[in-house]
């Protein structure tokens, strides 16, 4: 379990969460106007990292998160890619509960 404070995201941000073991993709944690989500951090279309840059997922205009091996982009809120080669997708979501002023994320890299 990921407990991260909700005051360390300004809206929209986000927060990259590495893994502990090579193997394991990371994951990330994006704040937005409908609230906070947890993705793994791999794209749907080869499987790489979406950032190349620590806790940078956002596209330019904070309006989408970006893979930026091939610029798909994917909405915030449920992840799912509406521009480039994996439109249509998703990435892999994972378990977000918000209480007072912590976030949880449900994974254990």
């Amino acid at each position: 379990m990921i407990r991260l404070r909700l005051e360390q995201f300004a809206c929209p941000a986000s927060l990259e969460i590495e893994s502990r073991d090579p193997a394991l993709p990371g994951a990330f944690v994006v704040r937005h106007a409908q609230g906070v989500s947890a993705y793994l951090n791999r794209c749907p279309h080869t499987g790489a990292p979406l950032n190349w840059q620590p806790d940078q997922f956002l596209d330019p205009q904070r309006q989408h998160i970006l893979c930026s091996l091939h610029g798909a982009l994917f909405r915030l809120d449920d992840g799912y890619c509406v521009a480039g080669p994996c439109q249509g997708d998703a990435l892999s979501a994972l378990p977000v509960k918000i209480t007072k002023d912590r976030i949880l994320v449900d994974y254990d890299p």
